[in-house]
């Protein structure tokens, strides 16, 4: 005669195993930490980073361009980083989003009572429309601003532009 032993899990183990799980958590940032958590962290790269929301269609939708666009540098030239403008309530929506499309880069997500407060502090000149892509020199100059939706071409440009000695 065989037993079978049967494990019985709770539900929250279930869900939890049916939840894709992000490489890393999302990281929360300040108005006033966006330029040394962000950016200065990355001094010597070039750095991209793309602010973005998961309730924005054209956001997700240029997601593969950005993942194919970096994947033509080295990690050593370039770093990636995204920043959600989701609300703090949908942090889970925001890291279900990127473990299922496999996206290899740092999230950042905006901690502020007052969003225009973290647009200025990011850029007076952006108006906080999203997707919305700033790149920044090897020495943390800001050189590139491309709003709206972007290409694997347009993101590649703004890289080597960006290299360029």
């Amino acid at each position: 005669m065989r037993f079978t032993r049967r494990v019985l899990l709770p539900a929250a183990a279930l869900v939890a195993f049916a939840r894709p799980a992000a490489s890393e958590p999302v990281k929360l940032v300040k108005p006033e930490q966006y330029r040394a958590r962000v950016v200065a962290a990355k001094k010597g790269r070039v750095v991209l980073v793309n602010f973005w929301a998961t309730w924005c269609d054209p956001c997700r939708e240029e997601m593969p361009a950005l993942v194919s666009a970096a994947k033509g540098f080295s990690s050593k030239d370039v770093a990636v980083a995204l920043v959600s403008t989701d609300s703090l309530k949908k942090t889970a929506d925001v890291q279900k989003f990127l473990a299922s499309g496999k996206i290899p880069f740092v999230c950042w997500q905006a901690k502020s009572s007052d969003p225009q407060r973290f647009i200025d502090a990011v850029d007076k000149s952006w108006n906080g429309a999203v997707p919305y892509t700033l790149v920044y020199d090897r020495k943390g100059e800001l050189v590139a601003r491309l709003a709206g939706p972007q290409t694997e071409k347009s993101f590649g440009e703004a890289v080597r532009k960006a290299l360029a000695p």
